[in-house]
């Protein structure tokens, strides 16, 4: 019998893997086959058959016939064809025949059908075995195609698709969920049947099969495996029964009613993780909001496929693909919008999680004991190991500009006007470190710029712009405004001044180190500095080259003397020095003394027009015909500096110059005026000494490249420009300290433009729409915090409150600016868990306290407590709320006056210390942490006084003293009373007693215990065996507040143990009178009644509760 063979059955089972074997030998048609996978695997042909034996079909042997014709057959793993010859076939192996003749209409499921096909080729091999008994010819041969591995996986993945198609409710195959190419065990057992029937083989067809399990070994075939495996395959596990059969009925009830409820326990818990599943999901979808074309986009443009300035709408259009999936592969996010929002929600919207929907956080992570990164993506720390937190010179110098910020900001409460420059310039000059000297200078020519002046002889008056004065001209984008021209006019004067002044103090410290060669004497009056200084310079033959002859007057250098006044900035001392001397000057040059009157009065510095060209002539005339070193070089210069000759040539070449007279000389020859109105050739403003320093930058500053004299050099070379935003780029690099606080100096006068956040939050350094330089300034100073806020929280509160210095901005970037600076403040007060200190405090009389955050509400643009309370307490106490944090959630809550919240966040507490096993360790909550030093000592020295009182209502570990703490606040105040819900509060009184009366067990005090117990009316302990009042118990338990109901089984076993020891406690005297009997005797009532409500109540009670309620009852005598 074959291995597929099964019993003759009047109906075959479509699970059947057996073959039905033919009865008869009478000649049957063949005809062709049709089906849904008639067309897939073979090619059936229809052929008169003139004579037929019954076949035999057997997995590992050949199969032989002796009929000279044998019809076409489809077989599953092999090709079998007709000849004219007994032919064999087998499953695995192939057919052979003891003639070459040619196969017609023989298909295979894994090797193509041949023209001239061998009989004795097999799927599992390319290549035609021979014997020595018979040798097989092939006129043509084809490849074959590879085939599936036989292995054990791949009949368990039919019997599963078997399964799976046996379960269909049409009773027909499934198709559209198969595949295409593989077939289910009805199909495999018609496709053996059709191999043929079933018969017995004889000795020497065996013989001739003897060498097959070889081939199979070869391929990789097991064959005993294999033969395991498909004996395994029968009718009862092909079919999976969709429903279990009842079980023998069985006359235990108790048995029934255990399976029953562990079959409802099973089903809760499946319930219950089932929701907590999608609570799961609906948590991810609602706050992990990752917008994913926007990640694309920004890959594009960061390796140039997608231009910057490019519509949004366009660029994403132009690379997604077809239906909405992206290019890099489909989203499984639902129902996002091109640029990420959900409808209805803001643009503005952030988490109180920390990370806003899963973008950078505002203040970033706390600083380690390694040295601080940068988090931003385009800044390259340049700074080496010598700007770390732990180093001694930046921790002095971060603790001195805290102060400066905390007085700041004390400034600006009283809308007083604080020079922050001049303060943070003192602390530069302070402190330690090898910061370049070039900070201070930058400091010096800001002041110059916004004209920050302190008067020191007066104290503490000074003269200063107040707060975002500057902010209305500088950020306004019309490059021809008014307002714009009169901001890069004082920026030119201003730095101008700043090297005039630079240049003066370097001259008179030449001066105290030179004296013998100065040779000051007399007044030290400026234009005699200046005849010393260039005594000195003429001593160190530092004045002119060698070969240049000077012009002398009055035994002074008339010219180099009247140059370096204008170099000095004594514009009024040269003039008039000049006119001292008209006489002389007139012989010499009869129209440089108009000139230079003209230039002192004019308030632009500028000559009219017709002494323009006049000085312009004059000047190209000497300069091409004198002959060489003929002419004074600073006559020239005092020309070019005067008349803006030659703008396109802003150098002196004769004149040795350091790059601070390179400077000056760019800036003396730079005006702002109507571009419409000016010739072509005298425009030369700020724009174009902005450009110029740029090409100075990227030739100079550019990656990898440090540039001459270090980078203080450029960054002061940036400020003169007014190019503040570039400047600040550069110095984060190599100082974020001082880069953050030139920020906080220029934002503060409203001198810099800075980026929504929303938009760029990996970028330190941005441009927008009109191309203009924007800093990140609110995650500038947020990351900045990270060195200090774990043990300067009110420091980093203040530095915090200046990103709302940009609330004032115009639109949705003001809004924007707010709502960072909110954001930052809720991460802190999230991030360090000091809630008292930061949102206040409340004392055991019920005053409250101000926090740190209170303080400064007029400072973070909130207008009211109320508006406080809304933006950031009520969040943080919901966070807190959800990560356990009892004793953090009251006080929050409470402070943002949701005093019904609080009475519910009680009650799970004390509900959750009621349920706590006794004689396990108590729950104690984590207390709140103290508002400072001085205010825990002074709550240490109040508890050691009176152990009652508390300096704070919710520092305390007790669930229960915190609910007591609260509740008589609450009712001494009937505000506070009225807002809290009559059914919180009862809830909370019952949880109240029932701790008190756990004590009291725990305490071992029985009969107070049950007298409390008794007093809640939760249990029929006074029922006298009436069942009705046990049942309307049971009934009302199902309405009680899920706090309460909870610990029902908890208070059901205490009431029990209570009624068992007070009875022995009865029992125990020397004599029982009728008194201590009749106690015993109703308590004895109480335990049966009470397990009678135990019964009625008892799929709402934990296994463990109800075994230990039935041990106790039994001991009791309840039963």
């Amino acid at each position: 019998m074959s291995l597929f063979a099964q019993p003759s059955q009047s109906k075959p089972s479509p699970f059947t893997l057996g073959t039905q074997s033919s009865s008869t030998s009478q000649p049957q048609p063949q005809t062709s086959q049709s089906g849904p996978f008639s067309g897939l695997f073979s090619s059936t042909t229809s052929q008169p058959q003139q004579q037929t034996q019954p076949a035999t079909s057997n997995l590992f042997q050949h199969v032989e016939t002796s009929q000279p014709a044998q019809p076409a057959t489809s077989s599953l793993f092999q090709s079998l064809g007709t000849s004219q010859q007994p032919q064999s076939s087998s499953l695995f192996g192939a057919a052979k025949s003891t003639t070459n003749q040619p196969i017609t209409g023989s298909s295979s499921l894994f090797a193509p059908t041949a023209s001239s096909a061998a009989p004795g080729a097999s799927f599992l091999a390319t290549s035609q075995p021979q014997n020595q008994q018979n040798q097989i010819t092939q006129d043509t041969q084809q490849p074959v195609a590879p085939s599936r591995s036989s292995q054990p996986a791949y009949f368990d993945s039919l019997l599963e698709k078997g399964r799976k198609r046996a379960r269909d409710p049409d009773g027909r195959p499934d198709f559209g969920e198969l595949p295409g190419l593989q077939l289910g065990l009805g199909d495999i057992a018609r496709k053996v049947r059709e191999i043929g029937g079933v018969g017995v083989q004889t000795t020497g067809d065996r013989a001739a099969d003897t060498k097959a399990h070889y081939l199979l070994a070869a391929s990789g075939v097991n064959p005993g495996t294999t033969r395991r495996d498909l004996n395994a395959l029968n009718n009862q596990s092909a079919i999976a029964p969709s429903l279990q059969l009842p079980a023998e009925w069985d006359p235990d009830t108790s048995r029934f009613v255990d399976h029953l409820q562990q079959q409802s326990t099973l089903k809760m818990i499946s319930e219950g993780v089932e929701r907590a599943h999608r609570s799961f999901d609906a948590f991810l979808e609602e706050n992990v909001d990752i917008n994913w074309e926007a990640q694309r986009k920004k890959i594009y443009e960061h390796f140039g496929l997608l231009s910057k300035d490019s519509n949004k709408n366009e660029a994403l259009s132009r690379i997604a693909t077809p239906e909405g999936k992206g290019s890099f592969g489909r989203s499984t996010r639902r129902g996002r919008t091109i640029n990420g929002d959900r409808s209805g929600q803001s643009t503005l919207h952030r988490s109180i999680f920390g990370a806003s929907s899963l973008q950078k956080s505002v203040i970033g992570t706390p600083a380690n004991a390694q040295k601080t990164p940068t988090l931003f993506a385009d800044v390259e720390d340049k700074s080496g190991s010598s700007i770390t937190p732990e180093d001694r010179f930046s921790r002095e110098k971060q603790s001195r500009f805290t102060e400066k910020v905390q007085a700041l900001n004390y400034a600006r409460l009283l809308e007083k006007a604080y020079p922050i420059l001049n303060e943070f310039k003192n602390v530069q000059t302070q402190s330690g470190g090898d910061s370049p000297h070039q900070l201070l200078d930058a400091y010096r020519a800001l002041i110059d710029i916004v004209q920050e002046k302190v008067e020191p002889d007066q104290g503490r008056e000074f003269n200063a712009p107040k707060e975002r004065h500057f902010a209305t001209a500088y950020l306004d984008e019309i490059s021809t405004s008014a307002q714009q021209m009169d901001i890069r006019k004082r920026i030119l004067d201003g730095s101008r001044r700043a090297l005039e002044k630079q240049f003066f103090e370097a001259a008179e410290v030449l001066i105290s180190r030179n004296a013998k060669e100065a040779d000051l004497g007399g007044i030290p009056t400026a234009i005699n500095k200046i005849r010393a200084f260039i005594r000195v310079r003429f001593a160190h033959k530092d004045l002119v080259p060698d070969g240049v002859e000077l012009q002398t007057l009055n035994n002074d250098y008339c010219w180099a003397l009247v140059f370096f006044l204008l170099r000095c900035g004594l514009v009024n001392e040269a003039t008039e020095y000049v006119a001292n001397n008209a006489t002389s000057f007139r012989a010499i040059d009869r129209n440089f003394i108009t000139y230079i009157t003209s230039y002192a009065r004019s308030p632009d510095r500028r000559l009219p027009r017709s002494q323009q060209d006049r000085i312009n002539a004059e000047y190209q005339q000497r300069s091409r015909l004198a002959p060489e070193n003929s002419l004074d070089p600073y006559r020239m210069a005092c020309y070019k500096v005067i008349g803006r000759c030659e703008l396109g040539k802003r150098n002196i070449d004769v004149l040795s110059q350091s790059s601070n007279d390179w400077l000056w000389l760019q800036f003396s020859l730079a005006r702002e005026v109507n571009r419409a109105e000016e010739v072509a050739g005298d425009i030369f403003g700020l724009e174009e000494l902005r450009e110029t320093v740029r090409e100075i930058g990227q030739r100079h500053y550019g990656k990898g490249q440090e540039g001459l004299g270090g980078y203080g050099v450029y960054f002061h070379i940036l400020i003169l420009a007014g190019m503040f935003e570039q400047a600040i780029s550069f110095l984060y690099s190599y100082n974020y300290i001082a880069a953050v606080h030139f920020a906080i100096a220029l934002d503060y006068y409203g001198l810099l433009r800075v980026s929504d956040s929303s938009v760029s939050d990996t970028e330190l350094l941005t441009h927008n729409t009109k191309e203009l330089p924007q800093i990140s300034f609110g995650r500038m100073i947020g990351y900045y915090t990270r060195d200090f806020r774990a043990g300067n929280l009110t420091a980093a509160v203040d530095y915090l409150t200046l990103i709302c210095l940009n609330s004032d901005l115009p639109g949705a970037l003001g809004k924007s600016q707010a709502a960072l600076c909110h954001e930052a403040l809720r991460e802190l007060i999230l991030e360090s868990r000091e809630f008292a200190q930061l949102l206040g405090d409340i004392r055991s009389d019920g005053t409250r306290i101000k926090g740190v955050i209170e303080q400064r509400l007029s400072l973070i643009r909130l207008s009211d407590q109320e508006e406080f309370l809304k933006t950031v307490t009520l969040q943080a106490a919901s966070v807190a709320d959800d990560n356990g944090r009892t004793t953090d959630a009251v006080l929050l809550y409470h402070l943002a006056e949701d005093y019904d919240n609080v009475i519910v966040i009680i009650n799970r507490a004390l509900s959750e210390a009621v349920a706590t096993d006794i004689g396990e360790p108590e729950l104690r909550l984590q207390p709140l942490k103290p508002r400072s030093k001085n205010d825990q000592q002074q709550q240490q020295q109040q508890e050691d006084s009176d152990p009652g009182s508390s300096f704070s209502l919710a520092a305390v570990q007790d669930p229960a003293a915190l609910a007591r703490n609260m509740i008589q606040l609450y009712q001494s105040r009937s505000l506070y009373f009225s807002r809290i819900r009559p059914l919180n509060r009862e809830t909370c009184g019952t949880l109240l007693r029932l701790s008190e009366a756990r004590a009291l067990v725990a305490q071992r005090q029985w009969a107070p215990a049950l007298d409390v117990i008794a007093s809640l009316q939760l249990l029929p302990l006074n029922a006298r065996g009436s069942v009705p009042l046990i049942r309307a118990a049971a009934q009302s338990s199902n309405s009680l507040p899920q706090p309460v109901g909870r610990n029902l089984g908890p208070l059901l076993l205490w009431t029990i143990t209570c009624i068992g020891r007070q009875r022995e406690v009865l029992g125990a005297g020397g004599f029982e009178d009728a008194t201590r009997k009749g106690m015993r005797e109703e308590l004895g009532g109480a335990a049966r009644d009470l397990m009678t409500f135990a019964g009625l109540v008892r799929y709402r009670l934990e296994k463990r509760v109800w075994e230990a309620v039935t041990a106790v009852g039994g001991d009791v005598g309840g039963y």
